[in-house]
């Protein structure tokens, strides 16, 4: 870009863009998140589609389920303070579900979250869910029944995201004619899990299910090798928590995941290849793509923006319609409306992964579509 064209952008005012991360890790999973952020970003501002440079404004706070909610509500406002006009994030049902309303109330500003409670959907609260409490037990039913399992043994975090996805998944399982045998609440934080393996052995089930944020998994592997048992075990998209660092991905050995990271996606491999032009490095994971595809609809909302206001931009949300995504399997798409406040369209926006047993890597497992009837009880013909 030319010197007086770059003079030019940096005399006008910036577009400003929240990030409000919600469950900081070790680091790496942040710096890719916002390093695809901003090349989508810049991508938009070299094709025309904004006039305009993004400034990305971070807020990193401790929410639930380690630190408190306060937090996050405090990071909101202090957001739109700066003149935000949408935030990426909240990322935690246990926080966004409480912020909605405030977020509502308020009325400056729209947020896209990664949650998976419909209870975090408002008028001014958009979700790219990494998931979904209502949908992710059809799509892992559909999973296990092309697996042919059928008795289920679930444990389930005792914490607002576990009950939620416990409901859900007991009624679904029952639909889908998957016999739960047992059901056992386990803490969302690290603690031993014998007793818990222990109990769920007993119910002989053909499958183990853990259902929650994800803490809970810590240690489950270890309890399941102490115990001398190697049960088909599956997870919601707390299976994501594999890509965090090594010794999660340890944690994780064996397991069968819902995951939104499809390497079948030719959307996301050809921004990977840019990621990877740019940034020397190439994360194969959810989290660019999933990054990938927030910044496309920020962009295109802040490019229909009239005005360019909060209210301008959730306006501009609306007008997303079946753009490709990078998430997901091939086919997937992204679209928002009037009264659509959730962004994907497709049966497979996640996909079944699995860790391989010595924690080394992760791969393609199965697609939930192709037993999706038979999970939500319809008979084909």
């Amino acid at each position: 870009m030319a010197d007086d064209v770059v003079r030019a952008y940096e005399s006008v005012a910036p577009l400003k863009v929240g990030l409000l991360n919600d469950y900081p890790t070790s680091g790496v999973t942040e710096n890719n998140t916002v390093a695809a952020l901003q090349l989508v970003m810049e991508e938009a501002l070299a094709s025309n589609l904004i006039d305009r440079r993004v400034e990305l404004i971070e807020r990193n706070v401790v929410g639930l389920p380690n630190g408190t909610f306060q937090a996050v509500e405090r990071a909101f406002d202090e957001l739109v303070e700066e003149g935000c006009l949408v935030i990426f994030g909240p990322w935690v049902s246990d926080n966004v579900v409480p912020l909605r309303a405030h977020v509502d109330e308020t009325a400056k500003v729209p947020i896209i979250t990664l949650s998976g409670s419909e209870g975090a959907l408002g008028e001014w609260c958009f979700a790219l869910n990494n998931g979904s409490m209502a949908e992710e037990p059809v799509m892992l039913a559909a999973v296990m029944i092309g697996d042919g399992r059928s008795r289920i043994a679930i444990a389930h975090e005792a914490s607002l995201i576990g009950k939620e996805y416990l409901s859900f998944a007991e009624k679904v399982y029952a639909t889908a004619g998957l016999k739960v045998v047992t059901t056992v609440a386990i803490p969302q934080i690290q603690a031993d899990k014998a007793a818990a393996v222990a109990a769920l052995r007993a119910s002989d089930p053909d499958a183990v299910v853990h259902v929650g944020f994800g803490h809970g998994l810590w240690g489950f592997t270890d309890a399941l090798l102490g115990a001398g048992w190697n049960p088909a075990r599956y997870t919601t998209t707390a299976f994501e928590m594999a890509h965090i660092n090594a010794e999660w991905m340890r944690h994780l050995s064996g397991w069968i995941g819902l995951d939104s990271y499809d390497e079948r996606n030719e959307v996301g491999q050809a921004f990977l290849d840019r990621f990877e032009a740019k940034y020397g490095r190439r994360p194969e994971n959810s989290m660019p793509c999933l990054s990938h595809d927030a910044a496309t609809v920020i962009v295109r909302a802040l490019a229909a923006a009239r005005p360019l206001t909060g209210e301008g931009v959730k306006t501009g949300l609306e007008q997303v319609k079946l753009i490709p995504a990078a998430s997901g399997a091939p086919g997937t798409f992204l679209r928002f409306g009037r009264f659509i406040r959730q962004g994907w369209l497709g049966s497979d926006y996640l996909i079944a992964r699995r860790v391989l047993p010595d924690g080394s890597g992760h791969v393609f497992h199965a697609a939930p579509s192709a037993h999706i009837s038979r999970a939500v009880g319809v008979a084909p013909g």
